[in-house]
């Protein structure tokens, strides 16, 4: 059976420390073997200052031996990444390939800024991404991913949306770019939304800006 890369490059590493010469006090031949660098893929220069400052804690460790779940523990830690793969360039470097976390929507937390990532992490922003739409009032994480899944699974498009309005009773309201407002019940969402993409352009809704689709097959309309 071939042997790997790695472990070819092993076979030799151990060759030449046995027969390299064993008189000089000077060589310590464990120390090629701890980490000596980081080379990051997919963030930028910020980004990676701030991975690298949380990456110390392990460098000069063993890279044979370097601990998974501490690796683990420091890439959750970010919550800009979404997943990473780490190759072993032996003797002493890491590579590190990371996939950034997509951003979904703004929301207000405690008066900070925060984004949400596609990871379901909040990631701290200075300020509000105008591309992105505005969660509004104090759902969890999950309750977001829980309408934006009935959203994704109806015939109305994500991206169309300007602002979600979360309520203590778990229901949503839905306003779209084009100042539409639709106030959802707190089941079968999905349904709803459907209802009010089949109907939105027939004449009688026209200039219509607030459906309340809560009640059961019901559309009640009104002009503000």
């Amino acid at each position: 059976m071939p042997l790997s890369k790695g472990r070819k490059i092993l076979i030799y590493l151990l060759l030449f420390f046995f027969l390299g010469t064993i008189n000089n006090k000077y060589i310590d031949k464990t120390q090629i073997f701890e980490i000596k660098n980081f080379k990051l893929e997919g963030l930028n220069k910020k980004e990676e200052l701030n991975l690298l400052i949380q990456l110390d804690q392990i460098k000069n460790q063993n890279i044979f031996f370097i601990s998974k779940k501490k690796l683990i523990k420091i890439f959750n830690s970010n919550n800009l990444i979404e997943s990473f793969k780490i190759n072993k360039n032996y003797p002493s470097d890491l590579n590190i390939s990371i996939k950034k976390t997509s951003f979904l929507a703004n929301i207000i937390s405690d008066e900070e800024n925060f984004i949400i990532g596609a990871n379901k992490k909040l990631i701290k922003s200075k300020s509000t991404d105008p591309s992105l739409p505005m969660v509004i009032g104090n759902p969890s994480v999950e309750d977001f991913f829980l309408i934006r899944q009935d959203i994704l699974k109806s015939l109305i498009s994500f991206k169309d949306i300007k602002k979600l309005y979360f309520f203590p009773s778990k229901r949503w309201d839905i306003e779209f770019k084009n100042e539409v407002l639709i106030k959802l019940p707190i089941n079968n969402s999905i349904e709803a939304l459907d209802t009010y993409f089949k109907v939105r352009n027939l004449s009688q809704f026209n200039n219509k800006k607030v459906f309340d689709m809560r009640v059961t097959n019901q559309i009640i309309v009104n002009e503000l």
